[in-house]
C-alpha cells in the first residue's frame, strides 16, 4: 500500500468525526535524516543546476509556498512560505505524500492522483480550490503543479507553487456583491420612474374623464380606478424604499 492509499484510509476514517488529521505521519516517523537525504540527492540527480535555480527562487519568493515533490508524490523540500501558509514545518512534511493538503472530498475523488498526471501529460497543472492546514483550517488556494523531466524524458519529480488567495477571492467576491446592489438600485430606480410617470398620467387622464362624465356609475367607477392606480403607485415606493433600507443594513 503506498502513501497515497493511506492518506484515503486515514479520511475514511477520520472524516465522521468531522476533522482533518494526518494518521500519515507514521509514514514520516520513519523516514530518517539518512534517507531524506538520499531521497534529495536522488531527487537532484542530473537536475542539480535546476535545483539550485529553484532554491534561489525559494529564498526570493518568500509569500508563496514552493517546495519539491518527489515522482510518487512525496514532499522533499519546503520553504519558509509554505510553513506559514500550510502550518507544517520541513520536519513535519518532508517525507509525506502531498495529499495531506487535500480536502477529505478531494481524497476521496483522488485529486492529487489526476493533479500529477495532468502535469505529466501538459508539463503543467494550475489549480484554485480548497486546501487543509496542518490544524485543519482551510484556504483558497491558487496551485502551478510543474513536472520536472530529465533529459531522457523521465519524471524526476514536481515543483509546486501554491499562493493563499483567500484575502484576495473574499475581496473579489465583496466586489461581485457590490455590482450586484448597484445594478438592483438601478433597476429599481428606472423602475420606480418609469411606472410612477404612468401610473400618474392615468389618473390625470381619469380625473379628467370624471370631470365630463355625466354618468353617477361611471364616476363612480372612475374614481374606483383613480384609488387602485393611487395605492399601487404607494406599493411601489414601498418597495423601492425597502430595497434601499435593505442595501444599508
Amino acid at each position: 500500500m503506498n502513501s497515497w492509499d493511506t492518506e484515503v484510509q486515514r479520511v475514511s476514517a477520520d472524516s465522521a468525526l468531522g476533522t482533518y488529521t494526518d494518521s500519515s505521519k507514521d509514514h514520516s516517523s520513519d523516514v530518517t535524516d539518512d534517507r531524506k537525504c538520499v531521497q534529495m540527492q536522488s531527487f537532484n540527480g542530473s537536475n542539480a543546476e535546476t535545483v539550485d535555480r529553484f532554491e534561489l527562487l525559494i529564498e526570493a519568493v518568500a509569500e508563496y509556498a514552493i517546495f519539491m515533490l518527489d515522482p510518487d508524490g512525496i514532499v522533499v523540500s519546503w520553504n519558509a512560505g509554505a510553513e506559514r501558509i500550510k502550518g507544517y514545518t520541513a520536519d513535519e512534511i518532508v517525507g509525506r505524500h502531498f495529499a495531506a493538503f487535500y480536502t477529505a472530498e478531494d481524497l476521496l475523488a483522488r485529486k492529487p492522483d489526476h493533479e500529477l498526471a495532468a502535469a505529466r501529460e501538459h508539463g503543467n497543472y494550475r489549480d484554485e480550490g480548497l486546501r487543509v492546514r496542518k490544524d485543519g483550517s482551510t484556504f483558497w488556494a491558487n496551485v502551478v503543479i510543474t513536472v520536472i523531466m530529465d533529459g531522457g524524458g523521465h519524471v524526476q519529480g514536481y515543483a509546486k507553487v501554491t499562493r493563499d488567495d483567500t484575502e484576495r477571492r473574499a475581496a473579489s467576491e465583496l466586489t461581485r456583491k457590490l455590482e450586484l446592489l448597484r445594478e438592483r438600485d438601478r433597476i429599481a430606480l428606472g423602475l420606480h420612474d418609469s411606472v410612477t410617470r404612468k401610473i400618474f398620467s392615468a389618473s390625470l387622464r381619469l380625473q379628467g374623464a370624471a370631470a365630463w362624465a355625466g354618468d353617477p356609475t361611471a364616476i363612480a367607477r372612475i374614481d374606483d380606478a383613480i384609488r387602485d392606480l393611487e395605492d399601487t403607485l404607494k406599493e411601489i415606493r414601498s418597495v423601492v424604499s425597502d430595497l434601499y433600507i435593505e442595501r444599508d443594513t
